[in-house]
């Protein structure tokens, strides 16, 4: 009987269309040149950056100059709402950066510290000038391969502004990956209903970085 054993090729091949058809990936490469990586959004979300620059520049200015931001991704039906005036901000969305390249060794070592620090470290990401971080509580390093690691944290915000405002969590995964030649830091952000509420961000972010895997094969 002839063995039904699949090459390594063939298996990433077929690894790589089973994650894109559980996870339907979109397409999405920087139309300005400054990656060479196809950075997948989930389907059905949209790129605000390459919409609205002035919005994307109020959504991405507190972070450090260190990174380009590559794309800012909202569910498609929320940035209809917002086209249509509702400002009220979006629930989830995936933000693609490219950072410093790292060595592999220099990268080994990056894992080493997130280690050390139990994935609990400094964020010197501002936050928008519309919300005031009142809390931040670590959710230490939620997943881990060769070329990635994955950390998150759990923040509480209270909007600014007049009218009736009510504070919200909001759960943030932040992927640092090594692919290609590039070092990639990506976020994935998720309301909850609860600060112990954390799965549904995790599972965003695992499945954001399956079909970027998937599309960089």
């Amino acid at each position: 009987m002839r063995s039904t054993r699949l090459r390594p090729t063939a298996l990433l091949l077929v690894t790589a269309v089973t994650v894109c058809a559980a996870n339907p990936c979109a397409s999405f490469r920087d139309a300005r040149g400054r990656s060479a990586i196809d950075y997948a959004p989930l389907e059905g979300f949209v790129d605000v950056c390459s919409r609205d620059f002035q919005l994307c520049v109020a959504l991405t200015q507190g972070y450090p100059p260190s990174v380009k931001t590559i794309g800012y991704f909202v569910p498609a039906d929320e940035w209809q709402r917002y086209q249509k005036g509702d400002k009220s901000g979006f629930s989830r969305y995936l933000i693609a950066q490219r950072a410093t390249t790292m060595s592999d060794s220099e990268f080994a070592g990056f894992k080493q510290y997130i280690h050390a620090q139990q994935g609990n470290i400094a964020d010197h990401t501002n936050a928008p000038a519309t919300l005031e971080l009142q809390e931040r509580m670590p959710l230490g390093i939620v997943d881990e391969a060769a070329d990635s690691i994955s950390f998150g944290a759990v923040m509480r915000f209270m909007p600014t502004g007049s009218g009736p405002l009510a504070p919200f969590w909001l759960g943030s995964v932040n992927i640092v990956l090594q692919l290609k030649g590039e070092t990639l830091c990506l976020y994935a952000f998720d309301t909850l209903k609860a600060p112990t509420d954390t799965e549904n961000v995790k599972t965003l972010a695992k499945r954001w970085l399956s079909c970027i895997r998937a599309r960089n094969p």
